[in-house]
């Protein structure tokens, strides 16, 4: 059964992830308002909007899913022992019974 198009294709914004563009704007917003309009703080949310935003929509290129694939690569341990622990269960091996065919 065919899918449409738009149930597999990533929800981009401006071309970039969503979660990402959301917290940009939130930053730029934060900056020009927090700090006031001052010629560094329209400086920096300009440069923070294009430059910034330009890097998210190459990021988003690479690969749309890309702050998820980190987030769940930082649960991993950095190294995985080759042996079970002590106290590990022992696997269950199943018994041939001779021919199967």
């Amino acid at each position: 059964m065919p899918l449409h198009s738009s149930l597999t294709r990533p929800i981009l914004l401006g071309g970039a992830e969503r979660d990402l563009v959301i917290i940009e704007v939130s930053l730029i917003a934060a900056l020009l308002f927090g700090v006031g309009f001052r010629f560094a703080s329209l400086a920096l949310a300009l440069l923070l909007g294009t430059v910034g935003h330009r890097l998210l929509v190459w990021i988003g290129r690479q690969d749309p899913q890309a702050t998820r694939v980190f987030a769940r690569h930082r649960l991993y341990q950095p190294f995985y022992p080759a042996a079970a622990a002590i106290g590990a269960p022992l696997a269950r091996v199943p018994v041939f019974r001779g021919d199967t065919r």
